[in-house]
């Protein structure tokens, strides 16, 4: 193996840690209340304890409580009324993706925010989520990861929203020349249609090398 193929292969191993979130019920329950925060878009941060639900629901509200099983200090917020929030282990960045060619400002699960373009996890709702049953041998988050598809998400400061792979698929050379411009070295790469720059799967490592070298 080359060292170019390792390092690929290191990558691609570590994108893939960075995209695993627990979701395991042993480790958290649903409708538990568990340390967390909001930062509400004035900037106010205010800290307290959060409601866990399912993958879907988290994205688009947060019941939060100033002080745990207090109903009285509950107060349910919008994801579109936050800039973040934190439940537990997962944080959420509040930006303008919500599966698709929506625009709607929602909670997107943060799993790599390093530099300048960060990276997100979209939580989709199968259509018959409802009624899927455990299979033989199935964990619970297992059967959560077939109800609620993921998807990554890449944004950066600036972007009218979120996009994904599947945003360059058509018209691959002149929207990814558009999206990575800041960066004069990969904008050549990818307009002379050079190796590793010429298809969606790309994207993660030429985003791994803009955010290597942006400011």
């Amino acid at each position: 193996m080359t060292i170019k193929n390792f390092c690929l292969s290191l990558f691609i191993l570590l994108s893939i840690t960075a995209q695993a979130q627990d979701w395991s019920l042993d480790t958290y329950k649903y409708g538990e209340q568990y340390e967390g925060y909001v930062i509400d878009n004035e900037g106010n941060k205010i800290e307290g304890f959060i409601k866990y639900r399912n993958r879907w629901v988290m994205q688009n509200e947060v019941i939060f409580y100033k002080r745990k099983d207090n109903t009285s200090t509950k107060t349910k917020y919008l994801a579109k009324d936050l800039v973040e929030y934190k439940v537990a282990d997962k944080l959420y960045h509040c930006i303008n993706y919500a599966g698709g060619k929506s625009i709607s400002k929602k909670g997107n699960l943060v799993i790599n925010q390093e530099g300048c373009i960060k990276e997100y996890l979209w939580y989709d709702r199968a259509s018959s989520y409802t009624i899927m049953k455990l299979r033989p041998g199935e964990s619970s988050e297992e059967l959560g990861n077939r109800k609620f598809p993921s998807t990554v998400v890449f944004y950066k400061k600036g972007d009218g929203m979120g996009v994904t792979k599947g945003f360059f698929k058509v018209d691959f050379t002149k929207k990814a020349k558009a999206y990575f411009s800041e960066n004069k070295i990969i904008a050549k790469k990818i307009k002379t249609s050079a190796e590793g720059y010429t298809k969606p799967q790309h994207i993660p490592t030429i985003i791994k090398e803009y955010n290597e070298s942006c400011k």
